[in-house]
């Protein structure tokens, strides 16, 4: 009797997991408008006033996105993970400096570019029509190119592998998810550029805001 009511309740636990839980995968695109960061340029190079200069991140150009993943659902909750493939470029000015006299008009700019695979891991709760969605942000860095390498005494100490934290929400019509995501990475920008001894980490965070559209089937 015993054994035959064990069975019964994991029979009843197995049909209600069945009924309640959903295993899609999904397809993802989307986009990260072009940021212009509130600037805190810093001095490089004070001790040599020949090669003094000031840094500074000017832009952060659109970028735009691509991935697939699956999603699990237990409701009202589900669970997503993604791989989304993502190109960022970065836009820095280098204004060299005569001491004493702050900063000289002529800027030259470089351009940094990196490829980035984004593995979002995200928790969510279904409120019908809309979710919301938050979660942990592993970054793989499959290549980079920076032109500050032309810059004398440059070099760098870039991770392949970084972190951060995503939040978002999302309307669901159909299949279709139409999403708004924050993502925040847990490095500042540039902080892997250093000129000679010196670091160019720049104050602020990286993040960005993207716009996303999903198909689950």
């Amino acid at each position: 009797m015993r054994k035959f009511f064990f069975l019964a309740i994991l029979l009843i636990s197995a049909l209600y997991n069945t009924a309640f839980s959903q295993l899609s995968m999904t397809v993802t695109t989307g986009i990260s408008p072009q940021q212009t960061p509130t600037s805190h340029y810093i001095f490089v190079n004070r001790s040599s006033p020949r090669d003094e200069f000031t840094f500074d991140l000017n832009t952060v150009k659109a970028s735009y996105f691509v991935g697939v993943g699956a999603r699990y659902d237990i409701q009202p909750f589900f669970f997503l993970a993604e791989a989304q493939y993502n190109k960022r470029e970065y836009v820095y000015d280098v204004s060299y400096t005569y001491t004493g006299r702050g900063r000289t008009e002529q800027t030259t700019q470089y351009h940094e570019q990196m490829n980035v695979i984004n593995i979002p891991l995200s928790v969510g709760v279904d409120l019908g029509i809309l979710d919301v969605s938050s979660g942990f942000l592993p970054q793989l860095i499959v290549s980079q190119q920076s032109d500050l390498s032309q810059i004398k005494g440059y070099h760098q100490d870039l991770k392949t592998l970084r972190f951060g934290w995503q939040t978002g929400i999302a309307v669901n019509v159909n299949q279709l998810r139409i999403g708004l995501n924050w993502q925040t990475d847990f490095n500042n920008y540039a902080d892997h550029a250093y000129i000679r001894n010196q670091s160019l980490t720049l104050a602020g965070s990286s993040s960005r805001l993207l716009g996303t559209f999903s198909y689950i089937f």
